[in-house]
């Protein structure tokens, strides 16, 4: 096999390896990234405050291979805006309040917030523990993707010959 043969297969290779884990990181962003963007925006000026009063606990099994058998408990109460206007009968709260199955009801939760729409059932605290680690994943994603195309980009001009490096 020639040596350009062998180039052009290498460079096929690695741009499907690029695209594969672009897909991937993207695949995982939206995944991921879904509940935290309603979360920050609820909670940082475009949600109604109020309190919500938990009242029934779900607990579901967690199947993935560090949290086999291990289980995460959500509640579901009536949240109330601060001034009464909005009263939502059970709504989802999108924090466990490190509460496991058959734990005592914990005490209303104070701020929490839901988004200013009709339909809204999800009620966010402030301080979900995921939404500033995300946030940093996310930056460290996107500058690291960034980073590593800079740097495929400057290898493939410091690999053409000198003759050819002024066309591009």
């Amino acid at each position: 096999m020639s040596p350009e043969v062998r180039l052009v297969g290498a460079r096929v290779g690695l741009v499907a390896g690029l695209v594969t884990i672009a897909l991937l990181v993207v695949g995982f962003l939206i995944l991921v990234t879904d509940g935290s963007v309603d979360s920050y925006h609820v909670t940082h000026g475009s949600g109604v405050a109020g309190v919500f009063t938990p009242e029934r606990q779900h607990c579901t099994q967690r199947h993935g291979r560090r949290s086999w058998g291990s289980e995460r408990c959500t509640w579901r109460g009536t949240f109330t805006s601060d001034d009464g206007s909005v009263v939502l009968v059970d709504a989802l709260l999108s924090d466990d309040l490190g509460t496991s199955r058959g734990d005592e009801t914990p005490p209303p939760v104070r701020p929490a917030y839901v988004e200013d729409r009709a339909d809204a059932e999800t009620v966010y605290r402030p301080d979900d523990w995921w939404t500033g680690p995300l946030v940093a994943v996310l930056v460290v994603l996107v500058a690291g993707t960034v980073l590593i195309l800079r740097l495929l980009r400057w290898h493939r001009k410091a690999s053409r010959p000198p003759e050819s490096r002024h066309q591009a």
